[in-house]
């Protein structure tokens, strides 16, 4: 299993444990949504994820930025994306989480958030930005 997959899958199912997330969205955290007329808001899905290179003095590291994109569809409105954006920062922001081996997270933050409305005058999107640096053990 990959240090990018590993990452992803902690983020899921943290969000997934996460009442105050659970709350929100229920149980709709996806790699991909649904099929259009299958889908129901508010959800979470994973967006564009990118890794560099974080070696540092005899450690192995991978520096991952993974896109989480909220929708609600509260005819245009920002709050109810904004509140999930909000419990998703809460539940990930600095906490105290474990990969399995080989890998340890030395670092994990929500680096930004941003909402806006979609074109579609119904839809609102927020976009977290979440940093992380893996090390290997080797």
């Amino acid at each position: 299993m990959s240090s990018a997959y590993a990452f992803q899958q902690l983020v899921e199912e943290t969000l997934l444990a996460n009442p105050a997330v659970v709350a929100l969205v229920n149980n709709r955290v996806y790699e991909a949504p649904p099929p259009k007329g299958a889908r129901v808001f508010p959800d979470v899905t994973f967006g564009p994820a990118d890794s560099d290179d974080a070696d540092a003095d005899c450690i192995d590291g991978v520096e991952h930025v993974l896109q989480l994109d909220v929708w609600a569809r509260d005819y245009g409105r920002l709050s109810l994306a904004k509140r999930i954006a909000d419990a998703i920062r809460k539940a990930l922001h600095r906490a105290d989480l474990a990969l399995p081996d080989p890998y340890a997270l030395a670092l994990n933050e929500v680096a930004s958030i941003r909402a806006f409305q979609d074109p579609d005058g119904l839809t609102a999107h927020a976009v977290i930005s979440v940093r992380s640096i893996i090390e290997t053990e080797t």
